[in-house]
């Protein structure tokens, strides 16, 4: 498999790279993922609302890949976490990433146990036992009440925040009165039944149409789109180190949340909900 043959050749440990991501939302769930040093490129994306692909990368190869979901109980106090092997889905959305060949995956469905808020469940992911390095995914769920602390470190981090966002447009209120608890990162969204998700960003984005159309001044976030005017108002400054500023949007229309770890009321069903997130990375989201 490619993935033995890169950890043989891998020149120094001090090449070694770990990957961490997370991504919280306005419920107060936060998910956070870190894998061990590897010579890989580990990153995320998105399979459908509930669910992730966890690809590592040899170069422009996948080396081995598997599918994380994550679904929560409905009392919304416990969560469980399941890693997949990436099958016929992952290869239509990838037909390439090992070169035409099927790309290596989890051999069988691994199923934590039901999980409490600051539970963790561990993946190991396959390599050559010769070369010494062990690389494992540790994923982590925790649950925060509207008005818990931010820590120190997401705080510096992050670029953005939304606290108990509310949406208008034109003048109407189209999100809940209590949009739930604050959200953080380098990035944050919002999704809104009916009309999609929105991402923003403090600074110029490569992937997707960002477009600098959004002027923020404290805690009011306004921009126009498709001749519709939203106004966004944060309990708290938006900006994490300005008063004012710009953003850049994005809006796609047709992004749909599956599962039940976006959702507030777990027992509305399937019913389309608002929520807001924020993370490091856009890999949470976008393809």
């Amino acid at each position: 498999m490619r993935l033995i043959i890169a950890l043989l050749l891998m020149p120094v440990a001090g090449s070694f790279a770990q990957h961490s991501s997370s991504v919280t939302l306005s419920n107060g769930v936060q998910l956070r993922l870190n894998t061990t040093p590897s010579s890989l490129n580990a990153r995320l994306e998105p399979a459908s609302g509930n669910s992730f692909y966890h690809i590592f990368w040899d170069g422009d190869l996948a080396a081995f890949a598997y599918e994380l979901a994550v679904d929560r109980t409905p009392d919304g106090e416990q969560f469980r976490i399941t890693a997949k092997p990436a099958g016929l889905e992952f290869a239509a959305q990838f037909p390439n990433a090992d070169g035409g060949k099927p790309t290596p995956t989890l051999q069988q469905e691994l199923e934590s146990p039901l999980l409490a808020s600051g539970g963790q469940f561990t993946v190991d992911i396959p390599t050559n036992p010769g070369t010494g390095e062990k690389v494992t995914d540790s994923i982590q769920v925790q649950v925060s009440r509207r008005g818990a602390p931010v820590s120190e470190a997401d705080a510096e981090a992050a670029q953005l925040r939304f606290a108990g966002l509310k949406v208008y447009i034109d003048g109407k209120l189209v999100s809940p009165n209590n949009a739930g608890t604050t959200v953080l990162g380098r990035y944050t969204m919002f999704y809104l039944p009916g009309h999609g998700a929105y991402f923003f960003s403090s600074e110029p984005v490569d992937r997707r149409v960002f477009v600098q159309i959004g002027s923020v001044d404290q805690g009011n976030l306004q921009f126009t789109l498709d001749n519709e005017t939203y106004a966004c108002k944060s309990d708290a400054q938006i900006l994490m180190h300005s008063a004012r500023g710009e953003l850049w949007v994005y809006h796609d229309p047709n992004y749909k949340p599956a599962g039940n770890w976006t959702k507030s009321v777990l027992t509305n069903g399937s019913r389309d909900e608002f929520f807001a997130a924020g993370s490091d990375s856009l890999d949470w989201w976008l393809p």
